[in-house]
Protein backbone atom coordinates (compact mmCIF):
# COMPACT_ATOMS: atom_id res chain seq x y z
CA UNK A 1 0.00 0.00 0.00
CA UNK A 2 2.85 2.12 0.97
CA UNK A 3 4.04 1.58 -2.60
CA UNK A 4 1.50 2.20 -4.33
CA UNK A 5 0.48 6.13 -2.69
CA UNK A 6 4.43 6.68 -3.23
CA UNK A 7 3.56 5.85 -7.03
CA UNK A 8 0.19 8.05 -6.89
CA UNK A 9 2.72 11.21 -5.94
CA UNK A 10 5.58 10.24 -8.54
CA UNK A 11 2.88 9.56 -11.42
CA UNK A 12 1.55 13.00 -12.33
CA UNK A 13 4.86 14.40 -12.42
CA UNK A 14 6.46 12.51 -15.39
CA UNK A 15 6.37 13.75 -18.67
CA UNK A 16 3.26 12.37 -20.35
CA UNK A 17 5.46 10.68 -23.34
CA UNK A 18 7.05 8.55 -20.66
CA UNK A 19 3.93 7.76 -19.14
CA UNK A 20 2.81 7.21 -22.62
CA UNK A 21 5.49 4.83 -23.84
CA UNK A 22 5.43 2.51 -20.74
CA UNK A 23 1.71 2.19 -20.69
CA UNK A 24 1.43 1.18 -24.27
CA UNK A 25 4.73 -1.40 -23.36
CA UNK A 26 2.60 -2.84 -20.56
CA UNK A 27 -1.19 -2.75 -22.78
CA UNK A 28 -0.18 -3.07 -26.29
CA UNK A 29 -3.54 -3.44 -27.61
CA UNK A 30 -3.14 0.54 -26.77
CA UNK A 31 -1.55 0.66 -30.33
CA UNK A 32 -4.35 0.89 -32.04
CA UNK A 33 -5.84 3.97 -30.34
CA UNK A 34 -5.53 7.10 -32.32
CA UNK A 35 -2.60 9.26 -30.87
CA UNK A 36 -4.84 11.71 -28.89
CA UNK A 37 -6.68 8.50 -27.39
CA UNK A 38 -3.55 7.01 -26.49
CA UNK A 39 -2.64 10.41 -24.52
CA UNK A 40 -6.03 10.16 -22.88
CA UNK A 41 -6.00 6.54 -21.44
CA UNK A 42 -2.37 7.47 -19.97
CA UNK A 43 -3.78 10.84 -18.52
CA UNK A 44 -7.28 8.53 -17.34
CA UNK A 45 -4.65 5.62 -16.12
CA UNK A 46 -2.76 7.96 -13.98
CA UNK A 47 -5.65 9.72 -12.45
CA UNK A 48 -7.43 6.17 -12.25
CA UNK A 49 -4.09 4.62 -9.99
CA UNK A 50 -4.13 7.80 -8.09
CA UNK A 51 -7.52 6.91 -6.99
CA UNK A 52 -7.41 3.22 -6.46
CA UNK A 53 -3.77 3.98 -4.43
CA UNK A 54 -5.85 6.54 -2.33
CA UNK A 55 -8.99 4.62 -1.80
CA UNK A 56 -7.33 1.03 -1.26
CA UNK A 57 -9.49 -0.50 -3.92
CA UNK A 58 -7.91 -1.71 -7.30
CA UNK A 59 -11.26 -1.75 -9.12
CA UNK A 60 -11.39 1.81 -10.12
CA UNK A 61 -7.91 1.32 -11.84
CA UNK A 62 -9.42 -2.16 -13.39
CA UNK A 63 -13.07 -0.73 -14.64
CA UNK A 64 -10.05 2.13 -16.16
CA UNK A 65 -8.55 -0.35 -17.97
CA UNK A 66 -11.48 -2.92 -19.18
CA UNK A 67 -12.69 0.38 -20.66
CA UNK A 68 -10.17 1.73 -22.69
CA UNK A 69 -9.55 -2.08 -23.58
CA UNK A 70 -12.46 -2.30 -25.16
CA UNK A 71 -12.26 1.20 -27.01
CA UNK A 72 -9.30 -0.14 -28.55
CA UNK A 73 -11.27 -3.80 -29.59
CA UNK A 74 -13.38 -1.05 -31.58
CA UNK A 75 -10.57 0.80 -33.06
CA UNK A 76 -9.15 -2.76 -33.95
CA UNK A 77 -12.30 -3.94 -36.10
CA UNK A 78 -13.09 -1.78 -38.52
CA UNK A 79 -16.57 -3.15 -39.75
CA UNK A 80 -17.80 -2.82 -35.88
CA UNK A 81 -16.34 0.88 -35.41
CA UNK A 82 -17.95 2.14 -38.96
CA UNK A 83 -21.47 0.83 -37.32
CA UNK A 84 -20.84 2.42 -34.27
CA UNK A 85 -19.82 5.90 -34.97
CA UNK A 86 -22.05 5.98 -38.23
CA UNK A 87 -25.44 6.76 -38.70
CA UNK A 88 -28.21 5.32 -37.62
CA UNK A 89 -30.71 4.20 -40.51
CA UNK A 90 -33.84 4.02 -38.41
CA UNK A 91 -35.99 5.92 -37.15
CA UNK A 92 -36.74 4.05 -33.68
CA UNK A 93 -40.12 6.18 -32.49
CA UNK A 94 -41.02 7.92 -30.04
CA UNK A 95 -39.62 7.43 -26.57
CA UNK A 96 -41.90 6.56 -23.88
CA UNK A 97 -41.85 8.52 -20.41
CA UNK A 98 -40.41 6.91 -17.88
CA UNK A 99 -42.75 4.90 -15.45
CA UNK A 100 -42.69 6.02 -11.59
CA UNK A 101 -42.50 2.78 -9.13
Amino acid sequence: MTAARALRAVLPHLPQDIVTTALLDEFPWADVLPQEDRLQFAHDFVRAFQASAELGHWSVLEQTVTEWRSTAAIHADHDLRAKLTGPLGDDFGEVPAPVDH
